[in-house]
């Protein structure tokens, strides 16, 4: 199941996908978790894999704005759909016509927000079994997630 959460911390990149010090709202996979702790506060840590199907991937690790409890309730949640379609815009360029590409939920790593319009979302899913994409949305995060 795909959840809102905020991330305070993500130990990958050089820690560039949190944006602020306050953190970035992302939306997450539920099938891509592991080691779920809390934290003081309404926090939990735990370890995030971007493609779990590639065994070269390794998860990495994860501060969140939810408790474990609140993230178990997101990963008993079932879905209403299997799939989602996105409007992606053709090499990531927004001046382009969007065209619809369907995935699978299962393929969804996760999507943040576009810095340029906040009706736009950055969306990163696995085209392959190794191999991942991310592609340009003119979908919000509030969109995507309405979809499963």
């Amino acid at each position: 199941m795909l959840f809102l959460a905020n991330v305070i911390k993500w130990q990958i990149d050089s820690w560039k996908r949190v944006r602020s010090s306050t953190g970035t709202q992302y939306l997450l996979n539920t099938n891509r978790l592991d080691s779920l702790r809390d934290m003081t506060g309404d926090y939990c840590s735990l370890y995030y894999f971007d493609n779990p199907f590639d065994s070269r991937d390794r998860g990495n690790y994860m501060v969140i704005d939810k408790t474990v409890a609140e993230v178990i309730t997101q990963m008993d949640t079932a879905l209403s759909h299997a799939s989602m379609t996105l409007s992606v815009y053709p090499k990531n360029d927004s001046s382009l016509t969007p065209v619809d590409v369907e995935i699978g939920v299962a393929y969804f790593s996760y999507a943040v927000v576009d810095t340029a319009s906040a009706t736009r979302s950055w969306v990163t899913y696995v085209e392959s079994g190794w191999d991942t994409k991310t592609v340009l949305v003119n979908n919000t995060l509030a969109a995507l997630l309405a979809m499963v």
